[in-house]
């Protein structure tokens, strides 16, 4: 067991994973925690992640961290935003790809907020509404490597890309991925902790 380590409260094993590989840099081990959180309804990834955490701290008394974000299609006001989620579960990619023939641009980009609670239940967040916008498809594309696992990945291009993210070959996706790992939210929190903290206080 690493000396530092952290409960992540999340029940998507995709997600786990990713933020395994960003927090590998500074030796971070967590543990994957799923539990059932309210979410209140707001276009804020903050105010949802603030949220969750106070009620995953409170149920659990130890350190932890929840990762929340949001998709956001520019000339429908930023809809579906952190509601993504159900969107999906709704209309499916392919219905999220419909919608998107309803604008001029096809435009939306990816927010997210971590927030980290300590043995205090102090809140530390880390968030990003500024990575660079893409487009949505024409029609969902999903590979079969193992990064396609994401419903959302089979709708975004990339910018600069000609295809989704989740059917770039595997060195394109190698690389957009290396750069999301050194400027994600998660990243960004584990630098902090790296920093900020005597590890033993995250010890699990």
């Amino acid at each position: 067991m690493s000396e530092l380590a952290l409960a992540f409260c999340t029940g998507n094993q995709g997600k786990f994973a990713t933020a395994g590989e960003h927090l590998a840099p500074w030796g971070i081990e967590i543990e994957q925690v799923p539990l059932e959180l309210d979410e209140i309804q707001t276009t804020s990834v903050e105010e949802i992640a603030r949220h969750k955490a106070h009620q995953a701290f409170a149920r659990l008394h130890r350190p932890l961290f929840v990762e929340d974000s949001g998709f956001y299609i520019e000339e429908f006001g930023g809809w579906p935003g952190p509601m993504v989620k159900h969107a999906l579960e709704a209309l499916g990619p392919a219905g999220l790809t419909h919608l998107a023939d309803r604008t001029e641009k096809r435009t939306a980009r990816f927010a997210s907020a971590a927030v980290y609670v300590d043995a205090d239940g102090q809140q530390h967040v880390f968030a990003d509404d500024m990575r660079a916008p893409g487009t949505i498809a024409a029609v969902p594309l999903r590979g079969t490597g193992q990064r396609a696992w994401s419903d959302l990945w089979s709708v975004f291009i990339p910018q600069g890309a000609d295809t989704t993210l989740s059917a770039l070959p595997s060195e394109e996706q190698d690389r957009i991925f290396a750069q999301w790992r050194r400027t994600s939210v998660v990243a960004a929190m584990g630098a902090w902790l790296a920093s900020h903290l005597d590890p033993h206080r995250v010890k699990v």
